[in-house]
């Protein structure tokens, strides 16, 4: 098995290496991490022992990786200059989290404990699922989105790529929510949600 690498080395960079540490031995070892991979003046130091090292100074075989920041603009733009290089995206799902029944989810997704992707759901490549986040039967999320945590979308939903769910937001069943939009912390969209709009407030409301 090739190694594995966490892309950035922020807090949700940490946040995974600590998941990883807390499971189980096949986990441990599927997901031994050999370094954090970071483009930030970080580089060259170390992070909880790993070191931190950019991205053409890995030395060895092309590594298996996560991508552990939430921004989806950089999170596709990072995940496509990897793949040139032949880097693998790896799938990351805690022993905590619940997959139903004919769900699919794509290369470089993380979800974090205790979520919920309930039955027949499509996950898209390289989203992030936060903490406690649930999504509902029949859903689609969209490559490179970010769900930050306490996230509630519920069934039916077609969310396009790059979407960024605030902490706690919640989106009613049936809904479509545009690519690259944004959905604020706490938001509850009773509405679709136009491509590239930023919503905010309980109902959400278009801001900006």
């Amino acid at each position: 098995m090739s190694p594995f690498v966490i892309i950035g080395a922020g807090g949700l960079g940490r946040e995974l290496l600590g998941w990883i540490a807390g499971s189980g031995p096949a986990a441990r070892e599927r997901f031994k991490v050999e370094a954090f991979i970071s483009e930030a003046d970080d580089a060259g130091g170390t992070c909880h022992g790993l070191p931190v090292i950019r991205p053409e100074a890995w030395q060895g075989p092309p590594p298996r990786f996560i991508i552990a920041f939430a921004d989806p603009a950089e999170k596709k733009r990072v995940a496509l200059a990897l793949a040139a290089r032949g880097w693998q995206a790896e799938t990351y799902i805690h022993e905590s989290a619940a997959v139903g029944l004919g769900a699919r989810i794509g290369a470089g997704t993380s979800i974090f404990p205790f979520c919920r992707i309930s039955s027949d759901c499509e996950i898209g490549e390289h989203v992030l699922v936060n903490g406690g986040s649930g999504v509902g039967h029949d859903s689609v999320v969209g490559s490179y989105s970010s769900l930050l945590g306490a996230v509630s979308v519920n069934g039916n939903v077609t969310v396009g790529e790059g979407v960024l769910f605030g902490a706690g937001s919640t989106i009613y069943p049936g809904k479509k929510i545009g690519s690259w939009a944004t959905i604020g912390l706490g938001s509850v969209a009773l509405r679709n949600v136009p491509e590239r709009a930023t919503m905010f407030g309980n109902p959400a409301r278009r801001i900006g």
